[in-house]
């Protein structure tokens, strides 16, 4: 049983969630139908208010969907590998003592 200073991940599964999230984000594409029907908005100064803010709306999905399918999944891919590495570089670097026959051979790996 870990600790809460300990990190255990299965590279795999994480990996698998990042694509997952990167694929589900790719698909979230808001509808331009409203954007279609923005003529009957026209002539009015709350329209002309709700339509600046239904194009807005649009731009921000967009941007949106954009950090969540590509710059959040290569953040977290980025993360992973990171702890990896730390992870190889703690192994590499611990000394293994064996115990033979009542002798102790120490290894470094």
């Amino acid at each position: 049983m870990g600790t809460q200073n300990e990190v255990f991940m299965d590279t795999k599964v994480f990996t698998g969630i990042v694509d997952g999230i990167r694929g589900a984000a790719s698909d979230c594409v808001l509808s331009d139908r409203a954007l279609n029907s923005l003529d009957a908005w026209e002539g009015t100064d709350a329209g002309a208010a709700i339509i600046d803010l239904i194009k807005e709306v649009y731009k921000s999905s967009a941007l949106y969907r954009t950090e969540a399918s590509e710059a959040l999944p290569s953040a977290l891919n980025t993360l992973r590998d990171g702890m990896i590495a730390v992870d190889e570089e703690l192994s590499n670097s611990l000394t293994v003592e064996k115990v033979s026959g009542g002798g102790r051979i120490e290894q470094k790996r």
